[in-house]
């Protein structure tokens, strides 16, 4: 890994620090929200924008709300669904000159959203369908991005992770990724504390997932490393007050939390992670991780230790899914979603997982979550 800046003129004339081809043309920017509406202009592009509505009140982000073609996503809400990404693509396809370009701003919820309504203006049947691997889809609009928080790896990765009315899951395909993504660290200075921290702990959990993936490629993992090395060093800080330093390495680490995706899998933690979403339309995805990892000490025994140090250090509780009202009557549907998640227990356990990862097992581990 590179010296590390520690200003907005040394992050953007970094070279490359990812190893993994990445098709996304990648842009570090010091202005990002000008940068990227330039760019847009200079190159001619016909423009659908889709915001967080969080982001509403910052100034940083003004110019984006004062877009004609807009729609403000309420993240806070619930991640994106199939049905809202069926809206959107029947909203855009309504308008007199269709855009043919997507730009997503926010965090990784809204990027995804973004993402998925661009591939299905040019896929008619319905978003849930192409939930999945493999599948043949036509590419749609071009993707821009411009994170507002650092972390998720969403402004680079080929996936659009959709709740849909079976299951959570992607559309995994490389018309899902960004033809450009611009990124500015300093605009997650009007991030919560709650947002910063969480989203920087699921970057670390897929870092620490892909290196110790039995499927991730050799590149994939090298990304990997130098991610959690980031985030590692992130989050063993207070993150309740904003500070520049920080911020670089955190779009540092989502940046290498995409590439490393490309060629890694993330493991058990995400897995369990999906059974709890289905059943809590409100729990935010870096949570339901962190509340996986709480309860896999045996299999994870490093990212279960930095889990518990880092929420110390930022003096917070280890979230529960009691929470976000998940119990007992959820756990015949969290297990029957996470023995779905084929492609996750076969990079955790690897050849012959079906032994470890059965029913039986995933049902026990759900009871402890809901026990804790």
């Amino acid at each position: 890994m590179m010296k590390i800046p520690t200003d907005m003129k040394s992050f953007t004339e970094l070279s490359p620090w990812w190893r993994t081809t990445v098709p996304t043309e990648i842009v570090l920017s010091g202005d990002g929200t000008a940068e990227l509406l330039a760019k847009l202009k200079e190159r001619g592009r016909r423009s659908f924008f889709i915001a967080d509505g969080a982001l509403r009140e910052q100034p940083q982000f003004a110019e984006i709300f004062a877009q004609k073609d807009l729609f403000v996503f309420d993240a806070t809400f619930s991640e994106p669904r199939t049905g809202d990404v069926d809206s959107l693509r029947a909203l855009i396809k309504g308008l007199a000159d269709e855009p043919d370009t997507v730009v997503g701003v926010g965090g990784g919820a809204t990027m995804d959203l973004a993402k998925a309504v661009a591939i299905c203006l040019e896929n008619p049947e319905p978003a849930q369908r192409y939930q999945g691997y493999g599948l043949a889809m036509k590419k749609g609009a071009d993707i821009w991005v411009l994170p507002a928080l650092s972390g998720t790896g969403a402004e680079i990765t080929p996936i659009a992770v959709l709740r849909g009315p079976e299951k959570k899951l992607g559309i995994n395909n490389p018309y899902t990724e960004a033809t450009v993504a611009v990124i500015d660290p300093q605009l997650s200075a009007g991030a919560p504390h709650f947002n910063r921290f969480f989203t920087m702990m699921d970057c670390y959990f897929h870092h620490y997932e892909i290196m110790m993936s039995r499927t991730s490629a050799p590149e994939a993992i090298e990304d990997a490393k130098d991610g959690l090395a980031l985030s590692r060093e992130v989050l063993s800080h207070d993150l309740s007050a904003y500070d520049l330093g920080l911020s670089i390495k955190s779009a540092m680490a989502s940046v290498l939390g995409g590439s490393s995706t490309i060629g890694g899998r993330v493991g058990a933690a995400h897995a369990i992670s999906y059974g709890l979403s289905n059943s809590a339309p409100h729990l935010p995805h870096s949570v339901a991780v962190t509340i996986s990892m709480s309860v896999l000490e045996d299999i994870y025994p490093d990212g279960y230790a930095d889990t518990r140090r880092f929420l110390k250090i930022n003096g917070l509780e280890m979230p529960k899914a009691s929470d976000y009202g998940i119990g007992a009557k959820d756990i015949e549907k969290m297990t029957h979603t996470a023995l779905g998640m084929d492609k996750l227990w076969h990079s955790c356990f690897g050849d012959g997982w079906q032994e470890t990862a059965t029913a039986d097992y995933m049902e026990k581990i759900y009871r402890r979550i809901i026990e804790e």
